[in-house]
Protein backbone atom coordinates (compact mmCIF):
# COMPACT_ATOMS: atom_id res chain seq x y z
CA UNK A 1 0.00 0.00 0.00
CA UNK A 2 1.47 3.33 -1.04
CA UNK A 3 0.40 6.50 0.70
CA UNK A 4 0.57 9.66 -1.35
CA UNK A 5 -0.06 13.19 -0.13
CA UNK A 6 -2.73 14.98 -2.16
CA UNK A 7 -1.04 17.21 -4.72
CA UNK A 8 2.30 15.39 -4.44
CA UNK A 9 3.88 13.70 -7.40
CA UNK A 10 3.46 9.95 -7.64
CA UNK A 11 6.51 8.10 -6.37
CA UNK A 12 8.63 6.64 -9.17
CA UNK A 13 8.11 2.98 -9.94
CA UNK A 14 10.70 0.80 -8.31
CA UNK A 15 12.67 -1.49 -10.58
CA UNK A 16 11.96 -5.23 -10.45
CA UNK A 17 8.83 -4.88 -8.36
CA UNK A 18 8.83 -3.77 -4.75
CA UNK A 19 11.78 -5.69 -3.35
CA UNK A 20 14.31 -2.88 -3.47
CA UNK A 21 15.47 0.06 -1.41
CA UNK A 22 17.03 2.70 -3.64
CA UNK A 23 17.96 4.86 -0.65
CA UNK A 24 19.94 1.97 0.86
CA UNK A 25 21.63 1.37 -2.51
CA UNK A 26 22.67 5.03 -2.78
CA UNK A 27 23.94 5.14 0.80
CA UNK A 28 26.05 1.98 0.43
CA UNK A 29 27.45 3.16 -2.89
CA UNK A 30 28.34 6.52 -1.36
CA UNK A 31 30.43 4.72 1.25
CA UNK A 32 32.12 2.66 -1.49
CA UNK A 33 32.86 5.60 -3.79
CA UNK A 34 34.33 7.70 -0.98
CA UNK A 35 36.98 5.05 -0.48
CA UNK A 36 36.67 5.02 3.29
CA UNK A 37 37.65 2.26 5.69
CA UNK A 38 34.52 0.21 4.93
CA UNK A 39 34.99 0.16 1.16
CA UNK A 40 36.66 -3.27 1.02
CA UNK A 41 34.09 -4.77 3.38
CA UNK A 42 31.19 -3.48 1.26
CA UNK A 43 32.83 -4.70 -1.95
CA UNK A 44 33.13 -8.20 -0.45
CA UNK A 45 29.64 -8.35 1.07
CA UNK A 46 27.74 -6.99 -1.93
CA UNK A 47 27.61 -8.09 -5.57
CA UNK A 48 26.77 -6.14 -8.70
CA UNK A 49 23.55 -8.14 -9.12
CA UNK A 50 22.33 -7.05 -5.68
CA UNK A 51 21.59 -3.56 -7.02
CA UNK A 52 18.28 -2.95 -8.81
CA UNK A 53 19.19 0.29 -10.60
CA UNK A 54 21.38 -0.01 -13.71
CA UNK A 55 23.40 3.10 -12.82
CA UNK A 56 24.00 1.72 -9.34
CA UNK A 57 25.26 -1.52 -10.88
CA UNK A 58 27.64 0.48 -13.04
CA UNK A 59 29.05 2.43 -10.08
CA UNK A 60 29.53 -0.75 -8.06
CA UNK A 61 31.13 -2.61 -10.97
CA UNK A 62 33.58 0.23 -11.61
CA UNK A 63 34.51 0.48 -7.92
CA UNK A 64 35.00 -3.29 -7.71
CA UNK A 65 37.25 -3.25 -10.79
CA UNK A 66 39.35 -0.46 -9.27
CA UNK A 67 39.67 -2.49 -6.08
CA UNK A 68 40.79 -5.63 -7.96
CA UNK A 69 43.57 -3.61 -9.64
CA UNK A 70 44.51 -2.06 -6.27
CA UNK A 71 43.72 1.44 -7.49
CA UNK A 72 42.40 4.27 -5.37
CA UNK A 73 38.61 4.52 -5.37
CA UNK A 74 37.26 8.04 -5.72
CA UNK A 75 34.51 9.63 -7.84
CA UNK A 76 36.80 10.57 -10.74
CA UNK A 77 38.39 7.12 -10.87
CA UNK A 78 34.96 5.43 -10.76
CA UNK A 79 33.70 7.54 -13.67
CA UNK A 80 36.87 6.75 -15.65
CA UNK A 81 36.68 3.01 -14.95
CA UNK A 82 33.01 2.92 -15.94
CA UNK A 83 33.97 4.56 -19.23
CA UNK A 84 36.63 1.88 -19.81
CA UNK A 85 33.95 -0.77 -19.16
CA UNK A 86 31.73 0.84 -21.78
CA UNK A 87 29.20 2.17 -19.27
CA UNK A 88 28.25 5.81 -19.29
CA UNK A 89 27.94 7.17 -15.76
CA UNK A 90 26.84 10.79 -15.38
CA UNK A 91 29.34 12.65 -13.23
CA UNK A 92 26.43 14.36 -11.48
CA UNK A 93 25.14 10.97 -10.26
CA UNK A 94 28.48 9.94 -8.80
CA UNK A 95 29.04 13.32 -7.12
CA UNK A 96 25.51 13.23 -5.67
CA UNK A 97 26.35 9.84 -4.16
CA UNK A 98 29.47 11.26 -2.52
CA UNK A 99 27.47 14.12 -1.03
CA UNK A 100 25.17 11.59 0.68
CA UNK A 101 27.80 9.41 2.35
CA UNK A 102 26.42 7.90 5.59
CA UNK A 103 28.33 7.19 8.79
CA UNK A 104 30.20 3.86 8.72
CA UNK A 105 27.85 1.76 10.83
CA UNK A 106 24.89 2.96 8.81
CA UNK A 107 26.58 1.90 5.56
CA UNK A 108 26.96 -1.64 6.90
CA UNK A 109 23.27 -1.64 7.87
CA UNK A 110 22.28 -0.49 4.37
CA UNK A 111 24.49 -3.18 2.82
CA UNK A 112 22.62 -5.80 4.85
CA UNK A 113 19.29 -4.42 3.60
CA UNK A 114 20.48 -4.57 -0.02
CA UNK A 115 21.83 -8.11 0.39
CA UNK A 116 18.64 -9.35 2.08
CA UNK A 117 16.34 -7.82 -0.54
CA UNK A 118 18.48 -9.31 -3.31
CA UNK A 119 18.18 -12.73 -1.66
CA UNK A 120 14.39 -12.36 -1.54
CA UNK A 121 14.33 -11.37 -5.23
CA UNK A 122 16.45 -14.40 -6.14
CA UNK A 123 14.26 -16.68 -4.04
CA UNK A 124 11.31 -15.73 -6.24
CA UNK A 125 8.61 -16.44 -3.70
CA UNK A 126 5.31 -14.63 -3.78
CA UNK A 127 5.48 -11.32 -2.00
CA UNK A 128 2.75 -9.40 -0.27
CA UNK A 129 1.62 -5.88 -1.13
CA UNK A 130 4.45 -4.28 0.83
CA UNK A 131 7.08 -6.41 -0.87
CA UNK A 132 7.49 -8.74 2.09
CA UNK A 133 6.67 -12.44 2.24
CA UNK A 134 3.10 -13.07 3.31
CA UNK A 135 2.61 -14.14 6.90
CA UNK A 136 -0.40 -16.32 7.73
CA UNK A 137 -2.70 -14.63 10.22
CA UNK A 138 -4.46 -16.82 12.74
CA UNK A 139 -7.31 -15.45 14.82
CA UNK A 140 -7.83 -12.31 12.73
CA UNK A 141 -10.55 -11.69 10.16
CA UNK A 142 -9.55 -10.06 6.89
CA UNK A 143 -11.42 -8.91 3.77
CA UNK A 144 -14.71 -10.82 3.75
CA UNK A 145 -13.47 -13.89 5.53
CA UNK A 146 -15.43 -12.86 8.62
CA UNK A 147 -18.72 -12.96 6.64
CA UNK A 148 -17.93 -16.46 5.39
CA UNK A 149 -17.10 -17.70 8.88
CA UNK A 150 -20.21 -16.14 10.40
CA UNK A 151 -22.42 -17.95 7.90
CA UNK A 152 -21.11 -21.38 8.97
CA UNK A 153 -23.14 -23.32 11.54
CA UNK A 154 -21.51 -23.30 14.93
CA UNK A 155 -20.24 -26.56 16.21
CA UNK A 156 -20.31 -27.57 19.82
CA UNK A 157 -17.31 -28.15 22.01
CA UNK A 158 -14.94 -30.88 21.00
CA UNK A 159 -16.02 -34.24 22.32
CA UNK A 160 -19.81 -33.64 22.17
Amino acid sequence: MTKTVVGAQEPPERPEGRLCDLHAERAALAAVVCGGPLTQHLLVVLEEGDFTDEMHRGVFSAAAALSVHARRIDPTAVIGEAGRQGRSLPAELVHRLVAAVPPGATAVHYAAIIRDLAALRRKGTGAGPEGLPQIPLRGFFTDGIDDELRSRPESGPVGD
